[in-house]
């Protein structure tokens, strides 16, 4: 590579650099370093399957880049981007023998080219042109055809400007991506509430699955609740009925647990009247169940023992406020 004075002013043109690419060279490009208009230029050379960069002020290489191309470069063109609206990158396009166009970004800041991504052409190539808009390129091939690319729409150019036909499924999806104006009334749409386990299966008319859900969540208030529907729809026989020892289990344990707690125990006493109703002609065939009723009969003896202690330390209470009230009197 050769660099040369052109200067009017001289009659003879002197010879100010040679350059050794290493290559026959197939193509010379000139890119700027930065955005300043006094700044040197970058001079790129491709030949063989590089491409260097070069200081032809000094004449020194500054970087090299072994292309993805496999065979000789013959042609190097280079073209503008814009990114996001306001970023404006360059491009470099190489074109070769093996029928492949690379794309590059190139730095002019650091003078360096970088592989992005490339085309895969049926014929080898031997130019490259743009049009002053990069809008267009033309791409010459070996079997002497001139083939033509040119950019196609954006998304938004694409986008179909006329009302979409009645009945189709775009004419009942229209309007969805419009946001409302300022003085627009926004209807808020609730969501619909997710029924639990145990309310799904009361809703089905499922009695004693809503019982087993209702248990399996462990918390009493839920419980509770449903033994107040299952009362309220007398369907509490239904879902105590037909129960073997591991479904009868969870009930039984619950209600020994809660019934002498005041909250449950109107509920529950009722609950304990109907399992020794319904179960009172299999005891003994199971020692689980067989203990827990145990646990029940003590549970409830000890709380009626409980309560005559209380009714009668109730009732010497009355007493003693009856005879302090008679002498306050007196």
């Amino acid at each position: 590579i050769r660099v040369w004075n052109l200067d009017e002013e001289e009659e003879e043109h002197a010879c100010l650099g040679i350059m050794d690419h290493g290559a026959p060279v197939e193509a010379l490009l000139l890119m700027a370093s930065d955005d300043s208009p006094d700044s040197v230029p970058w001079l790129l050379s491709a030949g063989g399957t590089e491409i260097k960069v070069w200081n032809f002020l000094t004449g020194k290489c500054h970087s090299t880049l072994q292309t993805k191309h496999s065979k000789t470069i013959t042609a190097m063109v280079c073209m503008t981007r814009t990114i996001q609206e306001t970023t404006k990158v360059w491009r470099i396009l190489t074109a070769a023998l093996d029928g492949l166009i690379r794309i590059h970004t190139w730095n002019g800041t650091k003078g360096t080219v970088s592989y992005i991504h490339g085309v895969k052409l049926p014929d080898p190539i031997t130019s490259l042109a743009l049009n002053e808009t990069y809008s267009r390129l033309a791409i010459g091939t070996t079997t002497g055809e001139v083939l033509l690319r040119q950019e196609g729409l954006s998304v938004t150019q694409k986008k179909r400007k006329r009302d979409p036909k009645s009945g189709t499924y775009a004419f009942f999806t229209r309007g969805t991506n419009v946001e409302a104006k300022a003085d627009d009334f926004v209807v808020v749409e609730s969501k619909k509430r997710k029924l639990a386990p145990f309310d799904l299966a009361l809703k089905q008319f499922r009695y004693g699955d809503a019982l087993d859900e209702a248990l399996r969540t462990r918390q009493p208030q839920s419980v509770l609740a449903v033994l107040e529907e299952l009362g309220r729809r007398r369907g509490l026989t239904i879902a105590l009925s037909n129960r073997d020892e591991e479904s009868l289990e969870p009930i039984l344990s619950f209600t020994v647990r809660y019934i002498t707690r005041p909250q449950f125990s109107s509920i529950l006493i009722g609950v304990a009247h109907k399992l020794c109703s319904i179960y009172s002609d299999v005891t003994g065939q199971s020692e689980i169940i067989d203990e827990l009723f145990g646990k029940l009969k003590n549970a409830v003896h000890e709380e009626i023992m409980v309560q005559k202690s209380l009714l009668r330390i109730s009732g010497m209470l009355g007493t003693l406020i009856t005879i302090q009230q008679e002498d306050a009197e007196s």
